[in-house]
């Protein structure tokens, strides 16, 4: 688990054998299996401990307590086994004394193992008190001018250049965002560029100069980066005054070397996480500072710690200039969610939209919907299916339909006018998610559809129900009740990986053994991480499949290959007839993944269509106003460097479905999966 706080009784055990204030210098310490080992600390209200735990062989878990009372206040439990490091901060709601215990959880083997602890700090952090804008920032924007836009530019990048890079905001030493509001009235009302860089150098004397760093390595002997850093302008030759490109120099040069009270890295996976972002719920409608500071958090955060903004597409440094103007002339809740929604598009990225219950675009792509099941196909706008006869829609709508106008606007035009607000890594994937999300929905319980149906013309009005009532889910899983697997066409295996779980897998290798092949429909997301687990049944030995990338909280913007990673191993049982995988634009994140796994399999093809090209663990972002957004957080590539990202996964044979197909009613990647299999095992 990631750490996190918990509110909840538990009973103590009795605690072995020493009990002593939490170290100062690393020690070390043996620790058995039953074993409880606490530690005595003293804080006053609102004072914070940081301290480090160390797992040297046993899996550890820490839980803090009052002194004398049996309630845990706080527990922390990193996902990286019986090695690594276990963060501890921990805010004191009241004055006292505390205990901090570190005992092994109970599910691991280990009969005795190590740890060593220290403490880091115990001193408030301003980041937490300071409470000044909690509930505005008062910047008013009226209107920008071309210098307005220019400065402010510079303000944004210099602000999540400090944020990642200086020592003493990432300490938590100031609440950065407070600190974008009160510098940016002077930048706001800056008569000239020069006056505004003096306020901005100004600003960075004001933070400390912060002292050399020791550890700071140098780039240049380092075969492992795959992207050094981008600053933006903040070094362009002509941009800042020379004095404050040298202070700006000298912290890029001595960064922050510790934690960063803003962004942390997942243990065991790598991937940013940035739980300490304050989401500010509260403002559906933030101000004109607060819509300025989302944009900026927003962009920096992409600017920093996402592995695929090189594959954008575009400079990602114009976009800030471009939506300046755009967040800050917001006029309403809905404008500045279109906003975010809007900048969240540009990424290019199936993982990355605005998730959750958004009331504002809710309202303004309508809150009804038609139970209708809608695909592009051959560049038509297809029903395909039901997801339910509400309405006795089935009366009015077939199989095969294509919709050429809704509510009398051309869908072609539709298609244009919404996909810059659908976020996805390629068009394959928007046209996937425009029917559910903005196409067939509306503002009123009726649609009016023109449609082509045996080379006539016809329009109907449908019924819509609310939108939230629709089962979207059927299209990830058509057959929820089915099981994961059986066998067609006579002999030949079949798996769905959404619905399948790794304790079928005896089952399924019994079914399976005598058959002449083996078919995987990976238009799906995989219920059970497969990766290993069945990658094994079907490879003879262990082969690389993939290799990451992972930025680095202690040198923001710069990212490194890590070595490839295997799966499979010994193993001559393994399924030895041919299999053929299926993928389209379904086929997304953890499913492609695992397509890559699969890959390396002796006999395998994938055939189908591009897939959601959307990898790698995310990382979730919030933005002020609880929009709530993610990111693809580690690089995901084939061994040979290949990447994922926006391409989908490598496909031997492309198979599409037809117009024709869906009328009659067949699927065509399955019988090509067949066909394949009959064709390899004729000519063993």
């Amino acid at each position: 688990m990631r750490s996190l706080y918990i509110l909840y009784g538990i009973s103590l055990l009795a605690l072995n054998s020493f009990s002593q204030s939490i170290p100062a210098t690393e020690t070390v310490f043996t620790i058995q299996k039953k074993d409880k080992q606490q530690f005595e600390f003293s804080l006053q209200k609102g004072y914070t401990l940081k301290a480090m735990v160390q797992q040297m062989g046993i899996d550890l878990s820490i839980s803090i307590y009052k002194k004398g009372d049996t309630s845990r206040l706080a527990y922390f439990d990193s996902p990286n086994g019986e090695y690594g490091p276990e963060r501890i901060l921990f805010e004191a709601a009241d004055s006292g004394n505390y205990l901090l215990v570190v005992e092994p959880l109970p599910e691991d083997t280990a009969s005795t193992g190590r740890y060593a602890i220290h403490q880091i700090f115990i001193r408030v952090l301003q980041v937490k008190h300071d409470t000044t804008f909690a509930h505005g920032s008062g910047i008013v924007l009226n209107s920008l001018n071309p210098l307005m836009i220019d400065n402010l530019t510079n303000l944004g990048m210099i602000w999540g250049f400090l944020k990642y890079y200086h020592p003493a905001v990432a300490r938590g030493d100031y609440n950065w965002d407070a600190a974008l509001f009160r510098i940016l009235p002077a930048i706001i009302s800056a008569k000239t560029k020069e006056a505004a860089n003096a306020d901005l150098e100004k600003w960075v004397d004001s933070i400390g100069k912060p002292d050399a760093c020791l550890t700071c390595s140098t780039t240049a002997t380092d075969t492992t980066i795959q992207l050094l850093p981008d600053y933006g302008f903040l070094f362009s030759k002509g941009n800042l005054g020379p004095s404050l490109v040298e202070k700006l120099s000298y912290i890029k040069n001595n960064r922050n070397a510790d934690d960063n009270y803003y962004v942390a890295t997942i243990t065991g996976v790598g991937n940013p996480s940035f739980d300490n972002e304050n989401p500010y719920k509260e403002m559906v409608y933030p101000d004109a500072g607060y819509r300025l500071l989302s944009l900026f958090r927003y962009w920096n955060i992409i600017q920093y710690f996402y592995p695929y903004k090189y594959v954008i597409g575009e400079d990602w440094n114009k976009i800030l200039l471009e939506f300046i103007p755009i967040f800050a002339g917001a006029r309403n809740a809905t404008d500045y969610s279109l906003a975010c929604l809007a900048i969240i598009a540009r990424v290019h990225d199936t993982h990355a939209n605005i998730w959750g219950r958004n009331t504002a675009l809710k309202d303004y792509f309508g809150n009804y919907a038609p139970p209708v099941q809608a695909k592009f196909i051959e560049n038509k706008l297809v029903v395909t299916g039901f997801y339910s006869d509400t309405l006795f829609i089935k009366d009015k709508l077939k199989v095969g339909d294509i919709i050429t106008k809704i509510n009398g606007q051309p869908v072609e035009q539709l298609v244009k006018n919404n996909l810059y607000l659908t976020p996805a890594s390629n068009y394959e994937t928007q046209l996937r998610d425009l029917p559910y999300r903005s196409l067939l929905h509306a503002r009123q319980d009726t649609l009016t559809l023109e449609l082509q149906r045996n080379h006539k013309t016809l329009v109907v009005s449908v019924r819509c129900i609310d939108a939230d009532h629709v089962n979207y889910a059927i299209d990830f899983n058509p057959n929820p009740n089915d099981s994961s697997y059986k066998i067609i066409n006579g002999n030949i295996g079949y798996i769905f990986p959404g619905r399948y779980h790794d304790r079928q897998l005896p089952a399924i290798q019994k079914a399976f053994e005598n058959t002449k092949g083996l078919i995987i429909d990976m238009r799906c997301y995989p219920s059970e991480f497969m990766p290993f687990s069945f990658g094994a049944y079907i490879k003879p030995h262990a082969s690389p499949f993939v290799k990451f990338t992972d930025g680095d909280v202690n040198y923001p913007g710069i990212f490194r290959y890590t070595p490839l990673l295997s799966n499979g191993g010994p193993n001559p049982n393994f399924y030895k007839g041919p299999i053929v995988e299926l993928v389209n634009a379904t086929t997304q994140s953890q499913a492609e993944y695992t397509t890559m796994a699969f890959q390396t399999a002796p006999d395998i093809t994938v055939i189908g269509s591009r897939t959601a090209g959307a990898d790698g663990n995310v990382s979730a972002i919030w933005l002020p106003g609880g929009i709530f957004t993610y990111i693809s957080g580690i690089g995901i590539f084939y061994p040979d460097g290949t990447q994922t990202q926006r391409k989908g996964i490598k496909i031997d044979i492309p198979v599409n479905t037809t117009i024709e197909g869906v009328r009659q009613g067949k699927d065509e990647l399955l019988e090509k999966a067949i066909e394949i299999i009959n064709a390899k095992t004729a000519s063993k």
